[in-house]
């Protein structure tokens, strides 16, 4: 019997954890399933996606950068994922392929689980990428008091406001440095939806100062655990979150999209205890 094999497309690939999670739900439940990684420069994205309607290959997950890009190669988005105006998700049936955004919803579940309470507060999100397209979405339903925007290219932010329809919001650019001081120090909840910290090394924002102690901090990596922007956050008092469980839930949504079965949380932190 032929295996069905799903994967994650995006470029660079070199830190993902995505094939451990859902290889270990595959082995526990005996599927005959295998989740691998393809590596994409933006030229050899369309032909992927081609070679992907024609092959056994159920699906994959998106990342960085391709999560807006890949839109215009699918045959339908669901209305999540078009209100978002990014795809993590696609679904291969039998050459037709849908894309979703399950990014959103395990941010959802992240913030449920950490009891984070976002109406009437203010929030301040570094970037305007497709992650921050799924962030910006779930903070607007819960009614912030202000989304503060911080971002090195102004018509990207500016874009993403204007597509979820965002009223409550200020768009800042990322060098005016004395008023995103002022804000980082005022703020309720801070997020980095940047891939800013991948290498270790480098940092979203420098954190300065904050005001009351214990405020979230929120990075979407989620490897490194610790990104420089949280070890900043951390020493000026923070509680940090990193971006493990948004990508164990979103993981656990495309799971169900492509098998039609429920994923695993339990066995799925086991397998990522080895490597974070």
């Amino acid at each position: 019997m032929e295996k069905n094999i799903v994967g994650l497309i995006g470029y660079p690939l070199s830190h993902t954890l995505s094939p451990v999670m859902h290889n270990a739900v595959f082995q526990k439940y005996k599927m005959n399933w295998e989740y691998k990684v393809f590596e994409l420069k933006k030229d050899e994205l369309k032909d992927f996606i081609r070679k992907m309607k024609k092959e056994n290959i159920a699906g994959v997950n998106v990342t960085v950068p391709y999560k807006q890009e890949v839109v215009k190669y699918l045959d339908k988005i669901d209305k999540g994922a078009e209100k978002i105006g990014a795809v993590n998700t696609i679904v291969n049936n039998k050459g037709k392929l849908t894309g979703y955004n399950t990014d959103y919803l395990g941010f959802e579940k992240t913030l449920k689980k950490n009891k984070i309470y976002i109406k009437g507060r203010d929030v301040l999100l570094f970037g305007a990428g497709g992650a921050a397209h799924a962030i910006v979405y779930v903070l607007n339903k819960q009614k912030p008091r202000i989304i503060d925007i911080v971002n090195i290219d102004i018509p990207m932010a500016e874009n993403l406001v204007k597509k979820l329809n965002v009223k409550n919001v200020r768009i800042w650019y990322l060098k005016e440095s004395e008023v995103i001081d002022t804000l980082v120090e005022n703020a309720d909840f801070i997020i980095n939806a940047t891939s800013v910290g991948l290498d270790k090394k480098s940092m979203a924002y420098k954190i300065k100062k904050i005001n009351r102690k214990g405020i979230p901090v929120y990075d979407l990596i989620y490897n490194p655990k610790v990104t420089p922007f949280l070890k900043q956050a951390k020493k000026k008092g923070a509680k940090i979150i990193n971006g493990l469980d948004m990508l164990i839930y979103q993981g656990m949504e495309a799971f169900k999209l492509w098998t039609k079965k429920e994923s695993n949380y339990k066995t799925v932190v086991n397998a990522l205890k080895k490597y974070i």
